[in-house]
């Protein structure tokens, strides 16, 4: 195995890397449709989408003499973050003349390139989209190019994004005869991660469209940890290796950080188990991957009590009722959930609190509108009127706002916050007035 490096880790790895999953979503993809896929933090899914954007040989194993028609273009969300949409797709239009660029296809980088040189100055988020429509329209349409747009942790930012965004992806969809198409990266279902009225245009091409990656890849687990190995001169005996990966479920974040422990060490280890406890940066690993619950998941994990549909089993984090990662199922043996937590607001920050823990990543854009206000009327009773007028404050979407519409609202907040959904602590339902909270 070669270390030289390259410019993208994911050009090394083996081309059947991730298979299961990325022919699943290469699957919806060809049938003109858009995709999610969903884990845990830690699991590669950032592995699972660049495999495609910078492997080659993964490329040609999954498309075949398709692959030179297939333009796959990954953007990092998070570099977008807590920024206006319009750099948004500012962003998408300069990663797509990046990727051209990579993959040496200089007259479609040069057209692009001139489009975003064009556009960057704009400050109308309409005009700019033009731009956007026009990069997409002359790859697919002139150049008869498949364009796949790879948004990773798109969960950063979807909860900030407004109904055009979306809106315009459909558009893009369309007018592309169908040869465009999105691969969302999340660790939530994106209807649980955004209003569902904000995806309402884009829902027959994306809503449950649900691919759950799974916790470990062998082959990829294989390449990395041999690559680490190798990195630094130091071989693992068999029995250590199958012992660090039993411990670890395999979880691709936990694993890498044990391998990258273990192999700079120059003494045998006694207790394994007492060692990677002992890292930082496996305590913080498993802390991420706990932070990442609801409270009624955590609940769950805490009373092995979970259903079969629940996101702790399609995640892959519970298997026959037990959890996969023992390192992990140790680690919340000390967490206590049963203390009550008090959620405030830090008008500072603008963050909603649980506890000591920001839970504002966890709320679309209605859902913290929503929280704020209640924690602002902590105790007294709100009408679904006044919290209609809260949540769409806009006139014009206040239009058929159902009581429906506020029901899935307050039915995913409390999944949200409250330890047992069904029989909340904090949002509590008047009958026959509205709803009150108490902190």
């Amino acid at each position: 195995m070669s270390l030289t490096p390259l410019k993208y880790f994911e050009s090394l790895y083996p081309e059947n890397t991730r298979e299961k999953e990325i022919r699943e979503y290469l699957d919806f993809l060809k049938k003109g449709l858009s995709v999610q896929v969903i884990g845990l933090p830690g699991i590669g899914k950032n592995n699972l989408l660049r495999l495609l954007a910078y492997n080659i040989d993964a490329r040609r194993y999954h498309l075949k003499e398709y692959e030179k028609f297939m333009h796959f273009v990954y953007i990092d969300s998070a570099e977008a973050k807590n920024r206006p949409q319009i750099d948004l797709i500012k962003l998408i239009l300069s990663s797509i003349a990046f990727s051209l660029g990579e993959r040496s296809m200089l007259d479609e980088s040069l057209k692009i390139n001139t489009l975003l040189q064009e556009g960057v100055s704009l400050n109308d988020e309409f005009l700019i989209f033009q731009y956007l429509k026009k990069a997409i329209d002359y790859l697919t349409i002139e150049k008869k190019l498949s364009v796949v747009l790879l948004f990773d942790r798109f969960d950063t930012i979807a909860p900030n994004l407004t109904e055009d965004f979306f809106s315009n992806l459909k558009t893009l969809r369309n007018n592309s005869k169908y040869r465009f198409g999105v691969v969302f990266s999340l660790k939530r279902p994106l209807e649980e991660t955004v209003d569902p009225r904000l995806i309402s245009d884009f829902s027959d091409i994306i809503a449950k469209n649900e691919i759950y990656a799974s916790l470990s890849d062998p082959i990829a687990l294989k390449f990395r940890t041999e690559y680490i190995e190798k990195a630094a001169r130091n071989a693992l005996s068999k029995d250590l290796r199958e012992k660090i990966i039993t411990l670890t479920g395999g979880h691709a974040k936990l694993t890498k950080l044990a391998f990258e422990k273990i192999v700079s060490e120059n003494k045998p280890i006694d207790d394994l188990k007492k060692y990677l406890f002992n890292q930082p940066t496996i305590i913080s690993a498993l802390n991420e991957l706990w932070e990442s619950l609801l409270p009624s998941e955590k609940s769950a994990l805490k009373t092995s009590s979970a259903p079969d549909d629940s996101y702790l089993v399609k995640s892959g984090l519970v298997k026959k009722g037990k959890i996969v990662i023992p390192l992990f199922s140790e680690f919340i043996e000390g967490k206590d959930i049963e203390t009550s937590e008090k959620i405030t607001y830090d008008s500072i920050k603008n963050e909603i609190i649980k506890g000591d823990t920001s839970i504002s990543h966890l709320l679309s854009s209605s859902e913290f509108k929503l929280l704020k206000f209640f924690i602002e009327h902590n105790e007294k009773i709100l009408t679904k009127d006044e919290i209609i007028s809260i949540i769409w404050s806009d006139q014009r979407t206040q239009e058929g706002v159902t009581d429906q519409a506020l029901d899935q609202v307050l039915y995913r907040l409390r999944k949200k916050i409250e330890r047992n959904p069904s029989n909340p602590q904090f949002i509590h339902t008047i009958k026959g007035t509205g709803y009150k909270f108490t902190s």
